[in-house]
């Protein structure tokens, strides 16, 4: 059993975990932290972390780099609602590592098929910006792991990540419900992603250590009972548009 890891977060309790040759080079490791609002400092984790499991990877996310609060409401008059929503971001030579934390009282899950609306759903949403580029990328995903990805310039003609491409966006997520205060009672759901450099598929997407690009993190639920729209950056728009690359933040690649 000494080989063994058990992780414990907040009440959720994981099954034991091994502890990998990942485990053993990120121990060694310092930890990442940016004090600037508008820029995230990406964590490099080695390259076994692609053959990792999406359950190991979780534990490395929490573990090693920095939770970040999706905190902008943005919309306040129209749109006061804030979920609690949380994530973490990690890279390798092949892959991007994405995990999202929400509680929220509110949750719809009912797109199965990919490219559907899942920004109707209770959602989580990336969009980054490559170097040198004008158009972007935005990967949603809803509760459930229903993706829907794409590239453009702006919100209007997008051309959609190809079916075997994302497909190949592995997602793990958990999602639980607790009323032990009836009168408080929330939904709790985690998202666990690892997304291949091969979805980036208009650009040779490999970000090196000092890269810097360009994103922004959202939650959304356009259907839920109070849609809320919530941004990691700043969107300073009229009404609620995600896509606008000129108020990303900046993304740092260490």
């Amino acid at each position: 059993m000494k080989d063994l890891l058990k992780v414990a977060i907040g009440k959720r309790f994981f099954a034991p975990l091994r502890r990998t040759q990942l485990g053993k080079i990120l121990f060694r490791q310092p930890l990442i932290f940016s004090l600037a609002m508008d820029i995230i400092e990406i964590k490099k984790f080695p390259e076994v972390a692609s053959s990792e499991t999406l359950q190991a990877l979780s534990y490395y996310l929490d573990r090693e780099c920095p939770r970040i609060n999706l905190q902008e409401i943005n919309w306040t008059d129209d749109y006061p609602n804030k979920p609690k929503v949380y994530f973490r971001i990690a890279y390798n030579e092949h892959h991007l590592f994405l995990k999202f934390d929400v509680q929220e009282y509110e949750f719809r899950a009912t797109e199965i098929t990919p490219c559907s609306p899942v920004w109707e759903d209770s959602c989580v949403e990336f969009f980054i910006q490559p170097e040198k580029c004008v158009g972007y990328y935005n990967i949603e995903i809803n509760a459930i792991g229903t993706v829907l990805g794409a590239f453009g310039t702006s919100r209007e003609n997008r051309r959609p990540v190809p079916r075997r491409l994302d497909s190949a966006i592995l997602r793990d997520s958990t999602i639980k419900f607790n009323n032990e205060d009836p009168d408080d009672a929330f939904y709790q759901w985690s998202l666990t992603v690892k997304i291949p450099y091969t979805v980036f598929f208009r650009h040779k997407f490999q970000p090196k250590p000092g890269a810097i690009m360009r994103g922004n993190f959202h939650k959304c639920g356009n259907k839920l009972p109070h849609p809320h729209f919530v941004t990691w950056h700043p969107v300073k728009t009229p009404k609620p548009d995600f896509h606008q690359p000129e108020h990303f933040g900046t993304l740092i690649f260490k």
